[in-house]
């Protein structure tokens, strides 16, 4: 078998993306959190004494939150941010090669 490589990139295991259900409870949080800030514009738009026009955007962003909510929930997998480790910092050092000469014989109790 011959295996090759075009990149020099490594993968690590702190590099791995999130578990299924990490994911889906990370998404469910997200979507708690969107569901929460509607709810507190719909009790602000009721219970605020300001003027229309500010009681009007609290319940479009209530109308709008629903929306956005399902769509952060439904968009796949979350892919988290690269963040660099130590493999990544440090720059790749080739081995010392040294040459032997063909008629030399290494001893190995040497």
């Amino acid at each position: 078998m011959r295996y090759h490589r075009s990149t020099a990139e490594v993968t690590v295991v702190t590099s791995a993306g999130l578990s299924h259900s990490e994911d889906i409870a990370l998404r469910q949080r997200r979507y708690l959190l969107t569901q929460s800030v509607r709810g507190v514009c719909i009790l602000l738009a009721a219970a605020l004494p300001v003027p229309l026009i500010y009681k009007g955007l609290l319940i479009v962003g209530a109308l709008a939150l629903p929306w956005f909510g399902v769509i952060m929930a439904n968009a796949g997998p979350t892919v988290p941010s690269r963040r660099k480790t130590a493999l990544q910092d440090s720059p790749v050092e080739q081995p010392e090669r040294i040459a032997i000469e063909p008629s030399r014989v290494i001893d190995a109790d040497l």
